[in-house]
C-alpha cells in the first residue's frame, strides 16, 4: 500500500486556487523527518509540524487527534487515535456535504462519507499529526504527515508543487483546513461522475443491490479523479489502465470498510470544535504568543514577515532571510514573534522573492550563480555558523547560495565549492559586513565552469522541457530532450533556490523564441543533473553583444572592461550619476565598436556605474516585466510621449533577427531596445 500525492488538486481548483507550478524539491520545508508504518495514524513519513505553524495551536485545538508513538502499546494507541479521529471526519464530511447540497438525501450522505473514509485510508491511513522521535533517545516532537517524497502534505496529501501558497497559509498543517481544502476536489468529481461514468443516470433506481452499485460507482469515480486529475474520473472502469492497482485498492477499502477495525463507537461525539476549525473562524483559540504589530519580526508558518506602514505584511518565505526585510520596515531583530496565520487574515500581504529582495537591500551582495573573487584565504564551514571544514584559498568561485546576517551589519555569507585537501567541497564562507566586505570578496569574471551555468554556457536539456514566457509562466513550446541551448541569464526563486535559465530556441516550426526553462533546485539537495547538464558549444553564438575588449556581466547587466562600464544606462541611473556629481560623462556618448560596427555609448567608471545603477535585480528605475519575457524594462518620456525600453541580454540569434527586421539599426547591437522592436520579434 502506498499513499499518493494529490495530483487532482493541481487541476480541479484551477479557477479558485493557486494553479501554478512551484518546483519545490523533495522534502521541501521538511525537518527532522521520521518514518512510520502502514497502519492507522502512523503512515510514513512525518516532518516537524512547526515548520508551518505553532505546536501550541495544534495541541490546544486538536487534543486527542495526535498519534503518540511513545505509548506502551501502539495497537492500543491506534484504536484510541481512530476512535478520536472517526467522529471528527464524520462530522466534517457531514457538514461539508450539507453545506454544498442542503437537500442531500440520507443515502447520498452515507455514500459520500463512506467514500471519504475510503479516501483517507487509501491516501494516508488516516494519518495527520503524530508525536514521534527522530531516533532512540531523542525527545518526542510533533510531526505532520508527509508523503510522495515529501510533496504531499497532511492526511489529504495536498501537493506543494501545485499549492505552494495555500500550504504556506496552513492548508497542509492545520488538519481541518487540509480536509476542507482538499475535499472540494473529491466533491467536484462526485458531481461529475453520473454524467461521465454512470451512463448519465443521476438518480439511483432499481434493486437495493443496484442502488448500492450506483453509489459505489460515484465514490470510485470521485477517487479516480482525486488521484489522477479531473480527466481521469472514469479511470476505474479501465482494467488496462496503469493505475488499476490504485483504483482496486480504493475499491477494496470502500467495500471492506477497513477503517472500522479500529473504531468501537460510531456515535461518539467529536472531541474538537470541527465547525470552527473548518471555517477558521474568530472563535477558534489563538496560540499563545505575540501580536501582529509594527516594529516586530514575525514568523508566520515558515515565513518571516514585517508589518509595513501601509498595514501590509511584507514577507520572505524563510526566516533565514529575515534581515533582508529591513528595507521594507524597521523591526527589532533581537527576537522573533511567532503568530498564527489566522491572525494575519485581515492584512494585505506581499511575498518577496529572496533573490530580488536581498540584492535590493544589501549593496554589493552578489547574486546566485554569479562569480566572486576572494581576496584572502577564508574558512569554509559546513553551515553559515557550522564547523570549519578547511580553508578556501583566495581565488574565484561561483555563488551557490547566500545569506544575509543582521539587518544593520549586513553580513554576507556565500556558499561556494572549494578545493579542501584535494576534494571539491561545498561550504560557507563569511564574506564580511557592510563595512568590510570589499576587502574580503568582490565581484569577478567567471574562471572556468560553474556548478550552475554561467551566461554564455551551453547546456543540454535532460527531459523534454517546457520553455515558458517567464520563470514558471505561460508555456511557449516544448524543447526536446538532449537539445543544446545557450544560457543567457540565470534567475533564482524562493529559499529552495529554484533555478531558471533564459534561452533562445529555434523550434522545428522555424520560429525563433526566447524564454525560460526550469533548471532544477539547489536546496536541500541539487537536482540540476535531472534538468539541464553542461554540453559542448555547437556554435560561437554569444549570450549578449558587447564592445571590443569588454564582457557582459550577468550580475550587473552591463558590458564591462577592467576599469569601465558601458551603457546604455537607464534614465534613472543617469540622473543618479548627475546627482552624484558625475558631470557631463553621465549623459555623453563615446565611440565604441561592437561586432566591427561603430556605435556610440556612454562609458562610466566602474565605481560610478555601480553607485548609479544600484544593486537591484534590475538597474535603477527598471523592473521585470511579465509582458516582455521577464526582461527589465523602463518607461520614460521622450518628446512628450511615454516610451518603454527593454534591457538585455540579447543573444546572437535575437540580435541578428533584430538587424534583419530593423534595417541594421544601431540599437540592435546595444543592451537597450525599444519595446515595440523587441515585441515584434516575439511570436
Amino acid at each position: 500500500m502506498k499513499a499518493f500525492a494529490l495530483f487532482a488538486l493541481c487541476l480541479g481548483l484551477a479557477t479558485t486556487a493557486h494553479a501554478g507550478y512551484t518546483p519545490t524539491p523533495n522534502d521541501w520545508a521538511c525537518t527532522n523527518k521520521v518514518g512510520g508504518t502502514w497502519t492507522h495514524g502512523r503512515a510514513p513519513s512525518g516532518c516537524d509540524a512547526n515548520a508551518f505553524g505553532p505546536d501550541s495551536f495544534v495541541r490546544g485545538n486538536y487534543a486527542g487527534t495526535i498519534f503518540n508513538d511513545a505509548s506502551a502499546s501502539l495497537t492500543d494507541e491506534r484504536k484510541r487515535y481512530m476512535q478520536a479521529m472517526y467522529p471528527v471526519i464524520r462530522d466534517a464530511s457531514d457538514r461539508y456535504l450539507r453545506s454544498r447540497k442542503p437537500g442531500v438525501s440520507a443515502r447520498e450522505l452515507e455514500a459520500f462519507q463512506r467514500g471519504t473514509y475510503a479516501t483517507l485510508r487509501q491516501e494516508t491511513f488516516w494519518s495527520h499529526y503524530r508525536d514521534a522521535q527522530l531516533s532512540a533517545g531523542q525527545p518526542y516532537a510533533l510531526k505532520m504527515m508527509r508523503g510522495d517524497s515529501g510533496h504531499g502534505h497532511g492526511m489529504m496529501q495536498v501537493d506543494d508543487r501545485y499549492h505552494f501558497v495555500q500550504l504556506q497559509e496552513g492548508k497542509g498543517w492545520n488538519m481541518m483546513q487540509n480536509f476542507t481544502y482538499a475535499i472540494d476536489i473529491y466533491f467536484d468529481a462526485w458531481e461529475k461522475a453520473p454524467a461521465a461514468c454512470l451512463g448519465g443516470v443521476t438518480t439511483p433506481t432499481g434493486t437495493a443491490a443496484e442502488v448500492d452499485e450506483y453509489w459505489r460507482g460515484r465514490a470510485r469515480s470521485a477517487w479516480s479523479a482525486y488521484n489522477g486529475g479531473p480527466t481521469k474520473v472514469c479511470r476505474w472502469q479501465n482494467a488496462a489502465d496503469v493505475n488499476v492497482t490504485k483504483d482496486n485498492g480504493y475499491r477494496d477499502n470502500y467495500d471492506a470498510r477497513l477503517w472500522l477495525v479500529d473504531i468501537a463507537d460510531l456515535n461518539k461525539a467529536a472531541g474538537i470544535d470541527v465547525a470552527c476549525l473548518m471555517d477558521n473562524g474568530p472563535s477558534c483559540p489563538v496560540p499563545v504568543g505575540g501580536n501582529v504589530e509594527p516594529g516586530k519580526l514575525l514568523q508566520v508558518g515558515a515565513a518571516a514577515c514585517v508589518l509595513a506602514g501601509n498595514n501590509t505584511l511584507e514577507c520572505v518565505d524563510d526566516v533565514r532571510d529575515a534581515a533582508c526585510l529591513a528595507g521594507r520596515a524597521s523591526f527589532d531583530e533581537s527576537s522573533i514573534t511567532q503568530v498564527y496565520v489566522a491572525q494575519t487574515a485581515s492584512y494585505a500581504r506581499i511575498d518577496h522573492n529572496r533573490h530580488q529582495l536581498c540584492r535590493a537591500q544589501v549593496p554589493g551582495l552578489q547574486s546566485l550563480a554569479s562569480a566572486i573573487a576572494t581576496l584572502q584565504p577564508l574558512d569554509l564551514r559546513s553551515a553559515p555558523n557550522g564547523m570549519v571544514l578547511g580553508q578556501a584559498a583566495a581565488g574565484t568561485y561561483q555563488v551557490l547560495d547566500f545569506m544575509v546576517s543582521g539587518a544593520q551589519q549586513q553580513g554576507r555569507l556565500y556558499r561556494i565549492r572549494a578545493d579542501i585537501g584535494g576534494v571539491l567541497t561545498d561550504g560557507w564562507i563569511d564574506a564580511g559586513t557592510a563595512a568590510s566586505h570589499a576587502s574580503l570578496a568582490v565581484a569577478a569574471a567567471p574562471a572556468g565552469p560553474g556548478a550552475i551555468a554561467f551566461a554564455g554556457d551551453w547546456v543540454k536539456v535532460v527531459p523534454n522541457l517546457n520553455m515558458r514566457a517567464t520563470p514558471g509562466g505561460a508555456l511557449l513550446v516544448a524543447i526536446p530532450a538532449n537539445t543544446a541551448v545557450q544560457v543567457k541569464e540565470v534567475f533564482g526563486t524562493a529559499s529552495a533556490n529554484n533555478l531558471y535559465y533564459r534561452v533562445e530556441y529555434l523550434h522545428n516550426d522555424g520560429v525563433l523564441r526566447e524564454g525560460w526553462i526550469f533548471a532544477g533546485n539547489l536546496y536541500p539537495a541539487s537536482t540540476l543533473a535531472s534538468w539541464a547538464v553542461p554540453t559542448a558549444a555547437p556554435s560561437a553564438a554569444k549570450p549578449a553583444h558587447c564592445p571590443n575588449g569588454t564582457r557582459y556581466d550577468s550580475h550587473l547587466r552591463q558590458c564591462m572592461s577592467a576599469s569601465q562600464t558601458y551603457g546604455p544606462f537607464t534614465v534613472a541611473a543617469m540622473q543618479a550619476c548627475v546627482d552624484a556629481g558625475g558631470g557631463a560623462v553621465c549623459t555623453a556618448n563615446r565611440a565604441s565598436i561592437v561586432d566591427g560596427v561603430a556605435i556610440a555609448l556612454p562609458i562610466w567608471s566602474k565605481a560610478l556605474a555601480a553607485a548609479a545603477t544600484g544593486n537591484g535585480d534590475c538597474p535603477r528605475g527598471a523592473a521585470r516585466s511579465m509582458a516582455h519575457r521577464f526582461h527589465c524594462t523602463e518607461t520614460v518620456t521622450r518628446n512628450g510621449a511615454a516610451e518603454t525600453d527593454v534591457y538585455g541580454p540579447f543573444g546572437t540569434a535575437l540580435v541578428n533577427a533584430c538587424l534583419a527586421r530593423a534595417g541594421n539599426a544601431a540599437y540592435c547591437r546595444t543592451n537597450r531596445w525599444p519595446a515595440a522592436a523587441f515585441l515584434a520579434l516575439q511570436p
